[in-house]
C-alpha cells in the first residue's frame, strides 16, 4: 500500500535521510496512509509539496481513494494545516486548527493545473510573502515561482499539475524564502529522453542536462509564457540559489542532486555544467520518486538589482542559447 512517512526533518537539509525513509509509490489494497512523526517534525515547503503531490497521485492512481493520516497532534501537524495539506489530500480528522499567523511568512499550498493558476499563485507571492519593501527579491522569487511552475506544465504530462508552497524566514540570517514545487507527472528522463535517448533510462544523466540552458526548450504556442527564457529556466533558477548562498534541488526518479549553500569565501560563480559545481551532492536511491521535485532557497536581501543580476546570469550561458530581453512573467 502507499505510504508516505514524514520522519523527524523533513527537509532540503536532511534530504538523503528522508527519501530512504520512503517508499511512496508501492500498490495495494489497503488505503494509503500518510504518517505524520507522533511527536515532532521540522517540515518545510519541499516535504509539504511531495506529500500534495504524492496525495494527488494516489487519488488518481487509486480511483480517489482514502488516505488515511496517523499522529494528527502536536505543533508541526497544525503547521501542515495551516499550509493547507490536510485540505488537499480531502483528510477527515478531528484536530482544530487554531488560526494564528505563522512567525514566518508563507505561501499556503497550491494546485497548479492552468494558466489562470499560475498567475493567480505569482500574484500572490508579494502580499502572502510580505516581500513589499524587497522589490528586487520579490522579483527573484516571482522570477523562480513562475519557471518551476511552467516547466512542470509544459513538460511533466501530470493530470494534477504541479503543487507548490513557500516559506519566508526571517527569525535569523540569512533570511530566505523557500520555495518547492513538485508533480507526480512522467518525470525529467522520460521528457529529455524524447530528445536524448541516452538519458531515458539514467536519472542522473537527464537531471544533469535539464539543468543546462537550452536543453528542454519550450512548446511551440508558448502555452503558459512567453519564451524569452525556454530552456534556461532550471538553469537561471539554480544560478539564483548560488549566487545568494542558498539551496537548489532537484529530484526524479531515482536520484537527487542538491546544490549546498555557497560558503562566505566562495566568488561569484555560476556553472554551466551542475555536476562540475564542487558544492553539490547527487544520491541515487531505492527511493523512487514518480514524477519531479524541485526547491530552491534564496536569500532575498542579497539581491540590490535584479535585472542586473539576471543579465549578469544570462552572460554565463553561451551566446548562440542565449535570448535577449528582460524577465516577463506570466
Amino acid at each position: 500500500m502507499p505510504v508516505f512517512t514524514i520522519p523527524n526533518s523533513a527537509s532540503i537539509h536532511t534530504l538523503k535521510s528522508f527519501l530512504l525513509s520512503n517508499k511512496p509509490f508501492a500498490d495495494g489494497a489497503s488505503p494509503a496512509r500518510l504518517v505524520m512523526h507522533p511527536k515532532w517534525a521540522h517540515m518545510d515547503p519541499m516535504a509539504l509539496a511531495m506529500s500534495a503531490a504524492w496525495g494527488g497521485w494516489c487519488h488518481r492512481q487509486r480511483r480517489d481513494c482514502e488516505i488515511a493520516i496517523e499522529n494528527t497532534t502536536g505543533g508541526h501537524t497544525n503547521y501542515a494545516r495551516r499550509m493547507g495539506l490536510f485540505k488537499l489530500l480531502n483528510v477527515q480528522e478531528k484536530a482544530v486548527l487554531e488560526e494564528h499567523e505563522e512567525a514566518g511568512r508563507f505561501l499556503p499550498l497550491s494546485q497548479v493545473r492552468t494558466r489562470s493558476e499560475l498567475s493567480a499563485v505569482i500574484a500572490d507571492v508579494s502580499a502572502l510573502l510580505h516581500l513589499d519593501k524587497e522589490p528586487d527579491g520579490l522579483a527573484a522569487v516571482q522570477y523562480c515561482v513562475s519557471e518551476l511552475l511552467r516547466n512542470v506544465l509544459e513538460h511533466s504530462g501530470s493530470p494534477e499539475g504541479a503543487y507548490i508552497c513557500a516559506q519566508r524566514y526571517t527569525n535569523r540570517e540569512p533570511k530566505r524564502v523557500s520555495i518547492a514545487v513538485a508533480d507526480c507527472g512522467w518525470g525529467i528522463a522520460e521528457h529529455i529522453g524524447n530528445s536524448y535517448p541516452e538519458a531515458k533510462r539514467d536519472n542522473s544523466l537527464a537531471i544533469r542536462l535539464a539543468m543546462q540552458p537550452g536543453i528542454t526548450g519550450a512548446y511551440k504556442d508558448a502555452m503558459y509564457g512567453a519564451t524569452e527564457n525556454a530552456g534556461a529556466g532550471l538553469f537561471i533558477t539554480r544560478a539564483i540559489a548560488k549566487a545568494t548562498g542558498g539551496y537548489f534541488v532537484l529530484l526524479s526518479g531515482d536520484t537527487a542532486f542538491r546544490l549546498l549553500r555557497a560558503r562566505r569565501s566562495d566568488k561569484p560563480m555560476v556553472y554551466h555544467d551542475a555536476f562540475s559545481d564542487p558544492r553539490h551532492d547527487l544520491w541515487v536511491t531505492d527511493s523512487y520518486w514518480q514524477g519531479t521535485v524541485a526547491a530552491v532557497e534564496i536569500a532575498t536581501n542579497k539581491i540590490p538589482n535584479f535585472q542586473a543580476f539576471f543579465q549578469w546570469i544570462r552572460q554565463q550561458v553561451p551566446a548562440k542559447k542565449t535570448a535577449a530581453g528582460k524577465i516577463k512573467f506570466t
